[in-house]
């Protein structure tokens, strides 16, 4: 890359990390999930007890205590097996390093600094894949959007495993991408670990693994370095059992059999792909159902798109499988928002190369979104103002569709996703969580 690029990028992930710093203790608002405290708990007690005790709803635990901070009350149970612990240690461990090493001290200021920073690594993956996969336009774009977008922004303040899930999933992706003709026993050592971690992270974690396993597989990696792959990172997730064994096998169990037991069915499909949700709240973002779309899309041209569609597409199912079909809980998409962003800036570039009318999808949907959150909900709006605003947005580009005028097409492409891009850092910078 030249200086300038480099500067454009590094330009942007100064944005996007601005975008996340401001007032990021503040919104989300403490108490939108309590499971931000939980990994909080989680590391603490583990590093300074050397036992997992953190708060939980379930009522399998033998040893229940009550604890309540500053009006905030969590049943605090050990030993915690609700989740693995490596996102917990990583946040407590950061908790510890400011003083903060009892529940009690635990401070959001504090906590939420670890997947902002753990974002901004994700920021950086994100361009490199865009960029290595298809074109350095495409990873720009695909920066520009999952940095500036409020639901993707937003959601990379609050402490949930699923932020450190995710850079550990698109490193592993990266790594495999660059070095897949040139592997060796140390590099497959590395993306096992990464697969390793990436499940004691989250349960779902085990899609980094899924993930390797098809590609080692499909790409006809050598034998022994699969067998590696395996051996590794099997060992590594089985430990999780020995972990529970060592605490208490019988709890341990009984909480993995009552996660097995949501309410899941085929309305989660629909509830993933139509309900945006920031941590607790719905969040109607055109960006997200522009990428779902996107996403779905992406299917049609599988060998372009491989390398990133079968990771979104093994976790995307592993969600149906997994996730109760109610209640807003808006973090488990964190590690799809990537995937999002790359295959809207894919199809976007694409469809101003070729002079599609796949452009005016975006129109559609992140454009009537940044009507309704930067006119009418704080000015209102008129009929009359609203079709204006149609036509202005849509009559240029049928204009020059009309008159083959291929030029001005992509460039009114280009202005509208640089306008969005701009609408998307003033709603994120704005952006009040409600209580």
């Amino acid at each position: 890359m030249t200086k300038i690029k480099i500067t454009l990028v590094i330009f942007i992930l100064l944005l996007g990390l601005i975008l996340r710093l401001h007032n990021y203790s503040v919104y989300p608002q403490r108490g939108a999930s309590s499971d931000e405290y939980t990994y909080s708990f989680l590391g603490i007690s583990l590093l300074t007890k050397h036992i997992p005790i953190s708060w939980s709803a379930f009522t399998a635990y033998k040893n229940l205590q009550h604890l309540t901070i500053d009006k905030l009350y969590f049943p605090i149970v050990y030993p915690y097996f609700d989740h693995p612990p490596f996102a917990g240690i990583i946040v407590g461990g950061w908790s510890i390093l400011f003083g903060q090493d009892s529940f009690p001290e635990v401070n959001l200021k504090t906590v939420r600094l670890v997947p902002i920073f753990l974002s901004t690594v994700s920021q950086i993956l994100v361009f490199l894949l865009a960029w290595k996969i298809f074109n350095f336009k495409t990873g720009v774009w695909a920066l520009l959007i999952y940095s500036t977008t409020a639901i993707f922004a937003i959601s990379s303040r609050v402490v949930f495993a699923e932020n450190v899930l995710t850079p550990l999933m698109l490193l592993a992706i990266y790594l495999f991408y660059i070095l897949n003709k040139k592997i060796t026993l140390i590099k497959t050592t590395i993306i096992s670990i990464l697969c390793g971690l990436s499940f004691w992270t989250k349960e779902l974690g085990i899609v980094t693994f899924l993930t390797m396993l098809y590609f080692f597989i499909s790409y006809k990696i050598k034998s022994k370095f699969l067998l590696i792959l395996i051996t590794i990172s099997t060992l590594i997730i089985l430990s999780y059992g020995l972990y529970g064994m060592y605490f208490d096998w019988e709890v341990f169990r009984k909480i993995i059999s009552l996660q097995s037991d949501r309410d899941i069915g085929p309305k989660t499909l629909q509830y993933l792909i139509s309900t945006p949700i920031i941590v607790n709240k719905v969040y109607f973002d055109g960006w997200y159902l522009f990428g779902i779309i996107c996403f779905f899309l992406s299917f049609l041209d599988y060998s372009k798109n491989k390398i990133l569609l079968i990771p979104s597409l093994i976790y995307f199912i592993l969600l149906i499988f997994s996730l109760t079909e109610q209640g807003e809980m808006g973090w488990y998409m964190i590690p799809m928002f990537p995937f999002m962003a790359i295959f809207s800036a894919r199809f976007l570039v694409e469809s101003l190369t070729k002079q599609s009318v796949f452009i005016i999808l975006m129109m559609l949907t992140v454009g009537f979104y940044n009507i309704y959150y930067l006119y009418e909900e704080p000015f209102g709006l008129t009929p009359l103002i609203f079709r204006l605003l149609i036509f202005v947005m849509f009559g240029p580009f049928i204009l020059a569709l009309l008159f083959n005028k291929k030029r001005i097409f992509r460039s009114l492409g280009n202005i509208w996703f640089y306008i969005f891009i701009v609408s998307n850092a003033i709603l994120t910078y704005n952006y009040i969580h409600p209580a």
